[in-house]
């Protein structure tokens, strides 16, 4: 059985393919239909910012989650 994980503030995600980059979590927010939403800042650039749906970062083949201290 998978285990499913909480996305929380602070955590970091590398983007899987080609320029991913490593993304940490800065806010939750749930929208009107109850979906959890996190709004990501790139590592590398802080200035620049994305929000995806927790679902996305939690899929495999799209993100992979980085250890504290990596």
């Amino acid at each position: 059985m998978r285990r499913k994980r909480e996305v929380v503030e602070g955590q970091m995600f590398r983007k899987l393919g080609p320029g991913g980059g490593v993304w940490q979590v800065v806010a939750i927010r749930k929208d009107g239909m109850g979906t959890q939403h996190a709004q990501l800042k790139r590592a590398d650039d802080p200035l620049t910012l994305k929000t995806l749906a927790v679902t996305t970062l939690l899929d495999p083949h799209e993100f992979e989650w980085v250890p504290e201290g990596q």
